[in-house]
């Protein structure tokens, strides 16, 4: 059995020297004083590296947040009221997955621009929150919570908005963490919204659509794809613990 083990241990460092060699050779590449030095540089024709940081911080913190804000209030009130439907509203929650914002990029470019939304923060965040992921995880995690603790919120005399914010909000930590970690990388891995949402404004270009501004290829083009690969590698290191837990059940 010995020698069966330590097959297995090659053909796991096979697979991960197979899955990491291609991020390494990008980020040695990228981050070269080659590389890295015209990007820094200011071009007439293109945002600058900050402008692009900036842009794509805000739309992936906006969007971590508004996502999985919402996704708790509402599978707080599927999971926990006597709602009419409640499993047909769930359904249509769902129904933006199978409908990702590159497929109904027309429709939603003319609702953004009828509320007054292009050329803004808003209107690049809000379209891509339009999806019940988040709401159906929560909602299989407040499910699994034993009923008895908001019989016994109500016999304190707790409402139900003190109920969600003393103990179901405590103890959905890490799937809030976890999705917030996750919804951080759908906000930062947006290319083709920002940049029809803010036709105004093409500074407003996010790091991963400032890709499309420079030569494949070409040293600042690595340096970039480098510089766009590193926030989600730290969100999930920094949040691998909290998304273990996060998609672990729920235990009585």
């Amino acid at each position: 059995m010995p020698h069966a083990r330590h097959t297995d241990h090659l053909i796991l460092i096979l697979g991960c020297v197979v899955m990491l060699a291609p991020l390494a050779l990008v980020l040695s590449a990228g981050f070269s004083t080659n590389a890295i030095t015209p990007l820094l540089a200011d071009q007439p024709h293109r945002p600058s590296l900050a402008q692009m940081l900036g842009t794509s911080l805000a739309i992936a913190t906006g969007v971590a947040l508004v996502k999985t804000c919402v996704s708790f209030l509402a599978a707080y009130a599927l999971s926990l009221f006597r709602i009419p439907y409640a499993s047909g509203l769930m359904a249509l929650l769902l129904l933006p997955l199978f409908l990702p914002i590159e497929s109904r990029l027309l429709p939603t470019i003319l609702v953004t621009d009828a509320l007054g939304l292009l050329n803004s923060y808003t209107g690049l965040i809000l379209p891509v929150t339009a999806t019940g992921l988040g709401t159906l995880i929560l909602r299989a995690q407040l499910k699994q919570m034993p009923p008895e603790i908001l019989e016994a919120a109500r016999l304190d005399g707790a409402g139900p908005l003190r109920a969600m914010w003393d103990i179901y909000l405590p103890l959905s930590l890490p799937a809030i963490a976890a999705l917030l970690a996750f919804f951080f990388v759908l906000g930062w891995n947006q290319y083709l919204w920002p940049l029809v949402a803010s036709p105004s404004l093409p500074d407003r270009a996010t790091v991963v659509s400032g890709l499309a501004l420079l030569r494949i290829g070409s040293p600042p083009s690595l340096a970039l794809a480098a510089v766009a690969m590193l926030p989600p590698l730290l969100v999930f290191i920094v949040a691998q613990r909290w998304i273990v837990r996060g998609l672990a059940p729920v235990r009585d």
